[in-house]
């Protein structure tokens, strides 16, 4: 059967409206298309590949056929120190605390899949790979028992790997952990829903170069920093590098998304190895009060509230952090080292002085 036929006053004036309406919205939508593109494109630019700013030997390891990037420093107990999960979180979050710490550890940072000068690929990202990611390195890389030090969603994993190996991770530095009253449900269809668009290569990347932009930056830094004028102007261009890198709106959207969330209630009560707690006392997105739910259910937590800080303490306040980290370290190896009533050599009327605690 053919077209139908028009009347004699009827000009098809209704399709071509139509025609005309799609046309436009044709037209329209590729001109934001291109509006999107031109501002990623202005976005990135002067944007290189980040240089390794903490120092330390540099290393790249292979993990299911992604480059993770690493530096290790220092002689001694091993420790690894995991950095936070944000849009522009890497290791170097621990810039002013790895020289103090390699003085008598072997000091292991690291960027996590999707962050810093790692690979950053387009894969579906989970608590779950992360957890892997940790203990594989840990195993191939550390290649033996190693301290964990880990902040906010990364310390909620450090809870999980401790409680499942304490042999492996035989104690654990955690600052302001999540799991208990945050990121702690799982992913809803909302969350999945602004995963998908963020993940869309012109208009996703757009709507996270937003999210990502000098401006919004600044307002993140100086909400996690009790003292702003620590978020200089460095830091927060710093900041934008890492978070414009290629591929770089991937894991946050996972994050976002609600992917990255996990529980750490059932892993606490099976925690029995010792542990150090961390808080800033002016923390606003972890406030300090969420310390009584972790207390709760691990009683024999080791806790140090510093102040004046907020949510980086080990940065905002990194000698008091690394002195009672130190310390707390320190106490650990006596503690379990074996103990001799004479030093090696020496005559049994010249005992050992055990010390001090």
């Amino acid at each position: 059967m053919g077209p139908p036929e028009l009347d004699d006053d009827d000009d098809g004036s209704e399709g071509g409206e139509n025609s005309s309406l799609w046309s436009k919205l044709l037209v329209s939508g590729g001109a934001l298309l291109g509006v999107a593109a031109a501002y990623n494109a202005y976005a990135r630019r002067g944007v290189d590949r980040i240089p390794n700013l903490i120092g330390g030997e540099e290393g790249g390891w292979s993990w299911r056929g992604r480059r993770i990037s690493f530096t290790k420093r220092g002689e001694g107990p091993a420790l690894l120190l995991i950095h936070g999960i944000h849009a522009a979180a890497w290791s170097f979050e621990w810039r002013h605390n790895v020289d103090y710490l390699a003085r008598y550890h072997t000091v292991y940072t690291i960027d996590l899949l999707g962050f810093g000068r790692s690979d950053r690929p387009p894969i579906r990202y989970t608590s779950r790979t992360y957890i892997s990611l940790i203990s594989d390195f840990v195993a191939q890389v550390v290649g033996g028992s190693c301290i964990l030090v880990a902040n906010s969603l990364s310390a909620a994993y450090a809870i999980i790997l401790g409680a499942r190996d304490p042999h492996r991770f035989p104690s654990l530095v955690l600052i302001q952990p999540t799991g208990l009253t945050r990121l702690n449900d799982a992913a809803g269809v909302g969350g999945d829903a602004g995963r998908m668009v963020i993940d869309t290569p012109v208009v996703g990347t757009a709507a996270f170069n937003a999210l990502v932009s000098r401006r919004s930056l600044r307002h993140f830094l100086e909400e996690a920093y009790a003292d702003n004028t620590l978020v200089t102007d460095e830091l927060v261009d710093t900041s934008y590098d890492v978070s414009h890198q290629r591929g770089a709106r991937h894991a946050p959207a996972a994050f976002i998304a609600g992917h990255l969330n996990i529980d750490v209630r059932r892993a606490l009560r099976r925690l029995h190895q010792p542990a150090l707690l961390f808080w800033g006392e002016e923390a606003q997105i972890a406030p300090v009060e969420e310390i009584r739910g972790f207390r709760s259910l691990k009683p024999d937590f080791d806790v140090h509230i510093l102040s004046p800080a907020g949510d980086l303490p080990q940065d905002e306040r990194p000698d008091d952090f690394n002195v009672i980290l130190s310390t707390w370290l320190n106490r650990r190896l006596l503690s379990s080292a074996p103990m001799h009533d004479t030093l090696p050599g020496m005559p049994e009327a010249l005992p050992l002085t055990p010390p001090a605690s």
